[in-house]
């Protein structure tokens, strides 16, 4: 098994280094247009939008990697949105028979070789990893402040963590327009949840207190995207309150005193 390794990078390294060639230099063969209709659609809209180029382009560099020898586990990871891609036109949106064994071919392939590599991948495998900026043993690691409810954030730890979320949800108010904007600010009450319901705990509070805001928030997102309508007063006053009532809580959190950690006077930090 190990002998076909080699030969597989080989096939599948120049396989992907002569698709680029053809495509930027030596036109050889002619592009795969598409017969069934959805196929052809979705095939022109890639070549109008030039994501067909960047496809291509992906596929001659990563080739020339694999060939090379050079970041090889990189190279098969990069390439394998690009043969899913290829697979899933091939088999599910043309489905001729020469193209689809082609694209299972070549997904087969990427498959086989990360799976060759696998060991290189094992530490992007790893439930809880620590990342850039996070302390292994502490508590500020995301997972602490945004995923589990059950402990404790103390003051320091959750400013720094509530700037953070503050900053995702003006990312998504300022920069990012329509109902993807607004989805994804209602997505982020998640983490702002636990990350208070944490700070409330070490507060000595009951988390219970985050019903109020949460669910005036959610009206007010509803009335937002129009999902119903309470009256014309209720519009304008609901999210008012919903925004004031999260602020309070978030200053709140930011000045309350902590229950867990005492300096050595027994003052509360």
């Amino acid at each position: 098994m190990k002998a076909l390794i080699p030969f597989c990078r080989v096939l599948f390294g120049a396989w992907m280094l002569a698709n680029g060639i053809n495509h930027f230099f030596f036109p050889l063969w002619t592009l795969p247009t598409g017969s069934e209709p959805l196929a052809i659609q979705l095939m022109s809209a890639f070549l109008n939008s030039g994501l067909f180029s960047v496809a291509m382009a992906i596929q001659l560099v990563a080739g020339a990697l694999l060939l090379a020898g050079i970041l090889v586990p990189l190279a098969l990871c990069v390439l394998m949105p690009v043969s899913t891609c290829a697979l899933y036109w091939a088999v599910v949106l043309d489905q001729q028979p020469a193209g689809a064994l082609l694209a299972v071919l070549a997904f087969a392939l990427n498959g086989l070789l990360m799976l060759a590599y696998f060991s290189h991948y094992r530490g992007t495998l790893q439930r809880h990893a620590v990342t850039l900026g996070e302390v292994p043993g502490s508590r500020m690691v995301y997972e602490n402040l945004y995923v589990i409810p059950g402990g404790r954030t103390s003051r320091g730890e959750y400013v720094l963590a509530v700037i953070t979320l503050l900053a995702a949800f003006a990312f998504y108010a300022f920069l990012v327009k329509g109902r993807t904007a607004q989805w994804c600010m209602v997505v982020l009450l998640l983490p702002a949840a636990i990350l208070h319901a944490r700070r409330l705990h070490d507060m000595g509070r009951s988390a219970w207190l985050l019903l109020a805001p949460l669910a005036l928030l959610v009206v007010a997102f509803a009335i937002r995207v129009r999902l119903f309508s309470p009256g014309a007063q209720l519009e304008a006053t609901l999210p008012l309150v919903a925004f004031g009532l999260a602020a309070a809580f978030i200053l709140w959190g930011c000045l309350g005193r902590g229950e867990e950690a005492t300096n050595r006077f027994g003052v509360y930090s």
